[in-house]
């Protein structure tokens, strides 16, 4: 794996939290946010009012285009505070300062798929249990890509120590409602009853992106989890995609219960990136 500056990440691979018509979708459905759409449509940043109609706060995350009031002014924007991380860009134009706050996840990691030997650029602690479940009978363990009531059934029913379990589930759910089409879903079955499960959204012709995971401690030492995360991959070159992301990965601002799983994404990223540099002014 390999460390690398946000101005060498690749300019096809985009943040799915701006650029997925089904993240902007669930943004204005569920969450009730007012996006704003530029470059053509293929871009989005969110707006919310702080107090009325008078001040708003915006934020423009992942993107190369700079904010400007007269930009902000088609969607309606009248003042406030602006909130700008770009993507690649490192030629920041005056005015803006750099946010000492964190107010986004920092650290994301990816893998470029070639071919059909993803596996080699993985590390060796990931290529033993690839290994070891590719030894497994399958009609004792296998994986399905199932329908989102399936895996909801199954998410509910598995032990986990997700904190945040219920919101799991509603985010997929809602993500599955606004693009069905864009959610794989797969569940690991030990015989008949399910052990983990694994939900990633394809979100442009060329990436897919981790969504949500369960695992319990029964698929531990069964290597549940590799699987999965092979079977994504596998499917992922048949449909002719890219870039598998990892989303996010723990940083100063999330739980350090997260960190187990962040250890275990590593072991299948073949880039990893931070985009700690957040802007701010008043507009």
């Amino acid at each position: 794996m390999s460390l690398i500056e946000r101005s060498e990440f690749p300019e096809d691979h985009t943040y799915y939290r701006t650029t997925s018509n089904v993240y902007n979708k669930y943004l204005k459905d569920y969450c009730h946010i007012h996006t704003l759409s530029f470059e053509g449509g293929t871009r989005f940043g969110w707006m919310k009012r702080i107090f009325g109609k008078y001040m708003q706060l915006v934020k423009f995350e992942r993107v190369d285009t700079e904010p400007t009031k007269e930009l902000l002014k088609t969607h309606g924007f009248v003042r406030g505070f602006v909130i700008w991380i770009p993507f690649r860009r490192t030629d920041i134009p005056p005015g803006w300062r750099k946010l000492a706050i964190g107010t986004h996840f920092t650290r994301t990691g990816f893998t470029r798929l070639e071919n059909n030997e993803y596996y080699k650029k993985w590390n060796e602690r990931a290529k033993r249990a690839r290994k070891k479940f590719l030894s497994h009978n399958p009609e004792e363990i296998s994986i399905k890509l199932v329908d989102q009531e399936t895996f909801t059934i199954a998410f509910q029913s598995v032990k986990v120590k997700h904190l945040f379990k219920s919101d799991y589930i509603k985010y997929y759910q809602a993500m599955s409602n606004v693009g069905a089409d864009s959610i794989r879903s797969y569940v690991c079955y030990q015989g008949n009853t399910p052990i983990s499960g694994l939900a990633v959204h394809d979100y442009s012709v060329n990436a897919s992106v981790h969504l949500v995971a369960f695992t319990s401690k029964e698929a531990g030492p069964l290597q549940a989890g590799t699987w999965l995360i092979d079977r994504w991959f596998s499917d992922s070159v048949e449909r002719g995609i890219k870039y598998i992301n990892f989303d996010h990965l723990r940083d100063s601002s999330m739980e350090k219960a997260q960190q187990w799983y962040t250890d275990f994404k590593l072991n299948f990223i073949e880039n990893e990136c931070y985009f700690k540099d957040s802007y701010f002014r008043f507009l």
